[in-house]
């Protein structure tokens, strides 16, 4: 007798299938130019207009900073608990607001005898690098007693006349260049190059704890910082022109506002 097993193929909607983001909520909100978190999970929205918007980890309205000049803000930065600082790159300047995004203090760059700053980098202190490109360097300086700390050349780590410098960060206490032909580059405190942390160049890169994140062909990549580790998370359908990432929360910025999800599991 001849047994016959017949199988049967179930076929799921995608839609009915666990997905590893769970959307939370969506923000209303037009025009967002930049987007950052603060250690606290806050969201900072800026438009091209050089408005800052403060929202609450759970995407609430608290607080709005509107400067009296319109510029396009470069880089804001929220590393600090206690600041933000913004950077007008194309007015040379820096403005640093309290985490009220109030009290704003200006500090114009040709006042520190630096040459044309292309990006800076602020840390949790009360100091902040910058990458000068007029004599290929990148520079400590202290805003708040007008001095320069310290001073290290790119020439011997970079060519001058090749490279293209996509950003500059600084997380806890290192230094970060992603350059377009040379990757990753880690720096020490101080300015000192130490290794390659990534031979690709991501052109948009966030820090969270000891990662650094950046999205590739549909995956959130986290490349841990001092073991190499690379973990990869599937982003599913999630759509957006820009995006930050923290704590399993992803905010991902769209032409209306933006969307906060939240990590379930790795599928």
């Amino acid at each position: 007798m001849k047994t016959v097993i017949t199988y049967f193929l179930l076929w799921v909607p995608l839609s009915l299938v666990a997905q590893p983001w769970e959307l939370v909520k969506k923000v209303s909100h037009h025009n967002i130019d930049l987007c950052t978190l603060d250690q606290a999970g806050n969201i900072y929205a800026t438009n091209f207009q050089g408005t800052v918007s403060k929202y609450s980890n759970e995407g609430n309205l608290i607080l709005e900073y509107s400067p009296l000049q319109v510029a396009s803000i470069h880089e804001i930065t929220t590393s600090s608990q206690l600041k933000v600082t913004l950077f007008y790159k194309d007015l040379q300047e820096l403005v640093i607001l309290s985490r009220y995004l109030s009290s704003p203090i200006t500090y114009r760059l040709s006042d520190f005898n630096l040459g044309y700053v292309e990006d800076v980098a602020p840390n949790f202190q009360q100091t902040l690098w910058v990458l000068d490109i007029s004599d290929f360097s990148i520079k400590l300086i202290d805003p708040g007693t007008n001095r320069l700390l310290e001073r290290k050349s790119l020439a011997q780590v970079l060519d001058q006349h090749q490279t293209e410098i996509l950003s500059f960060h600084a997380h806890q206490n290192r230094m970060y260049i992603i350059d377009k032909s040379s990757g990753v580059l880690v720096f020490d405190n101080i300015g000192n190059y130490l290794f390659k942390l990534l031979s690709e160049a991501p052109l948009s890169v966030g820090f969270d704890k000891d990662y650094m994140y950046y999205e590739k062909d549909g995956f959130l990549n986290l490349i841990h910082l001092y073991e190499g580790e690379n973990v990869k998370r599937n982003l599913g359908d999630i759509k957006f022109s820009k995006m930050v990432y923290s704590n399993d929360r992803l905010i991902a910025i769209t032409p209306h506002g933006f969307n906060i999800y939240k990590y379930l599991s790795q599928q």
